[in-house]
């Protein structure tokens, strides 16, 4: 059936899922360091939506950049300190207007916009023009950083989206995701993740939307593999 037949349902479900969804607490805490040898630590600083805030786990140590950060160290035996900077429900321009102007100088930086964007239905250019703009803002604060875009998830799977507002709100994100590998591809130092094409339901926090622990374990992973300072 022609999804713009099944917009007006889709409309009505994305305003019945804001009404909802229950909103899960943002984990306390922003910063933490990992190990304690001698010498500078490597640093990590996440960006973003609510997901960069944390939500959908219990502890912020168990959030995708802390278990990001775990993880380079055990890798690079090097001590690594990380921060997150995340708003609920931000968008890709409201990083780049109120959060990215804000973050410190990093070794790498990690990105999660997108699924906002998919939700208000902005366009690819957009997002894209968007991306852009973050990139040269981060280089600009640390020219030879990594920037890790953690991609977009397969929304097919996201338990909380009823049909039809699930294909139509997983063909958008796959769109976003197609500019995103367009923008790391041109950029020096800019890796994009790709998201395997299912994740199961018991990765999914008790929102039925935003990713649990055992999923932000398995995101960080994915992320390690982009980048390691050995690049």
């Amino acid at each position: 059936m022609d999804s713009t037949l099944l917009m007006p349902i889709a409309m009505l479900q994305g305003l019945w899922l804001l009404q909802r969804t229950p909103r899960l607490p943002v984990p306390s805490g922003c910063a933490g360091r990992i190990g304690s040898r001698p010498g500078a630590p490597l640093r990590v600083v996440g960006l973003g939506d609510s997901i960069m805030a944390g939500t959908g786990v219990r502890e912020q140590c168990h959030s995708l950049t802390a278990c990001y950060a775990q993880l380079l160290q055990d890798r690079m035996h090097r001590d690594v300190e990380w921060q997150v900077h995340g708003h609920n429900g931000a968008t890709s321009a409201a990083v780049l207007r109120t959060v990215a102007p804000t973050v410190p100088s990093a070794h790498v930086y990690l990105l999660s916009v997108g699924v906002n964007d998919v939700t208000w239905g902005v366009e690819p250019a957009r997002f894209s023009r968007n991306l852009q703009s973050l990139v040269r803002l981060l280089r600009d604060k640390s020219p030879r950083a990594a920037i890790l875009f953690g991609g977009l998830p397969p929304l097919e799977c996201v338990p909380a989206l009823p049909w039809p507002l699930r294909p139509i709100m997983a063909q958008r994100a796959r769109e976003l995701q197609r500019a995103a590998t367009l923008v790391a591809a041109r950029n020096e130092r800019v890796w994009c993740f790709d998201f395997p094409p299912v994740m199961p339901a018991e990765q999914f926090a008790s929102d039925g939307f935003h990713p649990a622990e055992v999923a932000c374990e398995r995101w960080a992973a994915g992320l390690l593999e982009l980048w390691s300072p050995a690049h």
